[in-house]
């Protein structure tokens, strides 16, 4: 050992070879599995690697030295990878980053019956199969999944509870646990990054706020509890980049507009509301855009999406036209991840409208609507953009839809939704 001690000394292209040093570079890689559709992109530090649909591991073409952590930067087409034993600090080739890929998954909460139906999406054709059902404490109010698909948090009406669920490799969820919160609560969301969880709290004016566990997926309170909001909060959803949230007060007719801190709390901006009263009545879902720049709010009791304006600061600003038109008694708002396209579900008419977006701006298409079952009352759009899903309250169905280059969609027909009272719905 002591002879190959002055080779050392050479030089740091050498040190690797020696066993260490600050100029130790190793390479990172692992193993995948279930990947059968091309998009899925790595990433770790300022590299990239794109990994071939079919492949069963992976390495970066360049070495690394210290620290690491893969990530997904994007998913394939029609699946979600999630990655795990990804960071660390290496002190030797690192061959145990694990990406693991699934084809998506639909869920539904189903109100009638206490359960959220697990419905696997056919990679090529988009349609829906049947999986199992779970049961749950209430009726399901909201429900999201965080991005890589390991974990999924749903709230309820009627039950003081958030609950956590892990995700297994095939999609089936399982209880992880719950954390107290204030009975019916509605709307929840996600944070960008994953690490909080908010919910809009119907009777009690609030939005509590959870942190999420990277590893395990339980929820625990934030070092703030709870925010104030309006008066009957029904919704709320954070911009995708992460620096603003915003919810619709269905008591008082306002938007709320807050900052987002580094430990995830929200903090009131300066003008706290934005009063929706001068172009309809009963906010209940909102949806923000892909690039952060528009945010657009149903209205329940004026059959209108008001537009706005996301300003450098989080305020909100009436778009030009301020609103349009929606079928009778709209229920759920989403848009592709394109920011393209953008879709309503009608209650009180059966249908879904259907709009192309233009510098943030929605204008219908030649044909506006299109039919769905019964009280369509919840929405989804698959991660890749391809197809729509509508669920069905009245009937207990849910839509299928291919999404057209131009946003025009195609039925796929409907399929039983598992449950009675269909509502909340999301896919990954």
């Amino acid at each position: 050992m002591s002879s190959l001690r002055p080779l050392c000394l050479l030089g740091l292209a050498l040190l690797s070879a020696c066993g260490g040093g600050s100029g130790a570079s190793y390479t990172v890689g692992g193993s995948v599995t279930g990947l059968n559709s091309s998009g899925l992109v790595l990433s770790t530090g300022d590299q990239t690697l794109a990994v071939a649909s079919g492949a069963g591991s992976f390495t970066f073409g360049s070495a690394v030295s210290g620290s690491y952590a893969v990530t997904v930067k994007s998913q394939p087409v029609g699946q979600t990878c999630s990655v795990s034993n990804g960071s660390g600090s290496a002190s030797a080739n690192v061959t145990s980053v694990a990406v693991v890929c699934r084809n998506y998954m639909a869920y539904v909460g189903n109100a009638g019956g206490y359960t959220i139906s697990q419905l696997s999406i056919n990679n090529g054709t988009g349609l829906l199969t049947s999986q199992a059902t779970v049961s749950t404490a209430a009726p399901v109010a909201g429900l999201v999944f965080s991005s890589d698909g390991r974990f999924a948090f749903a709230s309820y009406s009627n039950a003081a509870t958030v609950s956590a669920y892990a995700v297994s490799s095939t999609g089936a969820l399982s209880l992880v646990g719950s954390v107290s919160a204030v009975a019916d609560s509605r709307g929840l969301a996600i944070s960008p990054d994953n690490s909080h969880v908010y919910v809009a709290n119907y009777t009690d004016k609030t939005i509590s706020q959870f942190d999420v566990n990277g590893s395990t997926g339980a929820l625990s309170v934030n070092s703030t509890a709870k925010i104030n909001v309006g008066s009957t909060p029904m919704a709320v959803t954070l911009t995708p980049d992460g620096s603003h949230a915003y919810a619709v007060n269905q008591g008082d007719n306002t938007v709320s507009q807050y900052s987002v801190g580094s430990g995830g709390s929200l903090t009131a901006l300066s003008t706290a509301t934005v009063s929706t009263s001068s172009t309809g009545t009963l906010p209940i879902a909102l949806v923000a855009s892909p690039d952060s720049g528009s945010l657009y709010v149903l209205l329940k009791g004026s059959a209108r999406v008001l537009q706005y304006t996301i300003g450098s600061g989080g305020a909100l600003s009436a778009k030009s036209p301020a609103s349009v038109a929606t079928g009778s008694t709209p229920l759920a708002i989403a848009v592709t991840p394109s920011g393209g396209c953008a879709y309503v579900a009608n209650g009180g008419d059966g249908t879904v409208s259907q709009y192309i977006v233009t510098s943030g701006l929605l204008t219908p298409l030649a044909t506006a609507t299109i039919a769905a079952g019964t009280t369509p009352a919840g929405l989804a759009v698959s991660p890749d953009g391809a197809h729509l899903y509508v669920s069905n309250a009245g009937d207990a169905t849910i839509s299928q839809y291919s999404i057209g280059p131009a946003c025009a969609l195609t039925a796929l027909g409907p399929v039983a939704s598992g449950g009675t009272g269909p509502a909340a719905i999301a896919v990954r």
